[in-house]
């Protein structure tokens, strides 16, 4: 094997395992259900809290909604412009980072009203972790793509 060859395939398996999301927890083995048995005051201590972080969650984000909208600086990280997006970005456009490059996206609002009039009607580019640039301007959207014929 070539050693581009060889390059290019190790690149594809990391990108391929760094793409995807976790893999589940594995199921609990016969040997493992005696270890759980005789002690089942910590996992049902550790599940309380679990339980009510998650009905935290949707309380919390409709009362973003209602604020003012999220202002927006040149530079934020990506985590901080995420959370200022809520639920009301999609991303548009995916530019995966090459040999000596920073990856790029660009989200813009959601097709609502509540989302353009929250994010207003403009593109947000991320690049290489940070806000790079907002643009006025939607991307339109996609055109249907007709059936491919035979023959």
């Amino acid at each position: 094997m070539t050693p581009w060859r060889a390059a290019a395939l190790a690149g594809a398996l990391l990108f391929g395992a760094c793409s995807k999301a976790p893999a589940p927890a594995p199921a609990p083995t016969p040997q493992a259900q005696p270890q759980a048995a005789a002690a089942p005051a910590a996992p049902a201590t550790e599940q309380e809290p679990q339980a009510a972080a998650p009905s935290e969650e949707p309380a919390a984000a409709p009362e973003e909604d209602k604020g003012p909208p999220p202002e927006f600086k040149i530079g934020q990280s990506r985590d901080e412009v995420m959370q200022r997006f809520g639920n009301c970005a999609v991303r548009r456009v995916f530019e995966p980072a090459g040999p000596g490059s920073l990856y790029v996206e660009i989200y813009q609002p959601k097709d609502d009203e509540h989302c353009r009039k929250r994010l207003g009607e403009r593109q947000f580019t991320i690049r290489g972790g940070s806000l790079y640039q907002i643009t006025p301007g939607l991307i339109p959207p996609e055109p249907p793509r007709a059936a491919p014929t035979e023959g």
